[in-house]
């Protein structure tokens, strides 16, 4: 897990008083090669649970202790096909790894992850 600086485009309530939001935008189209821009979306994700997990969201937003986080990424003018299976994956696959999974056990700082894509273009 870092303890870096991350970038996340907003961060708001949830719909229910119970969550947060942690949201990436990602705005295309990509002038580089797919491997590259989901490579760069999958460090943004993991950067967001590492910052959940490790109490910087709440250092900021505290009154989101013990609250589900959702990563949600809004993407625009990307293509929809990859990007969606990789999120899919991602979103499946990353609290199966034994870090992450006995860090979100121990956290007094998130209670459970939520995962949400959304797709649009702009013209």
């Amino acid at each position: 897990m870092t303890e870096g600086t991350i970038v996340v485009d907003f961060v708001a309530r949830g719909d229910s008083p119970d969550e947060w939001k942690l949201v990436l935008v990602e705005q295309g189209p990509w002038h580089s090669s797919l491997q590259a821009n989901l490579r760069r979306i999958q460090d943004r994700l993991y950067e967001c649970l590492d910052a959940a997990l490790d109490g910087q969201v709440v250092q900021k937003f505290p009154e989101s202790k013990g609250k589900k986080v959702t990563i949600r990424l809004d993407c625009y003018n990307v293509p929809k096909e990859p990007v969606a299976e990789f999120f899919d994956k991602f979103a499946r696959g990353a609290l199966l790894m034994p870090d992450y999974r006995e860090a979100l056990g121990k956290s007094p700082f998130v209670s459970e992850f939520g995962f949400e894509v959304t797709f649009d273009a702009i013209h």
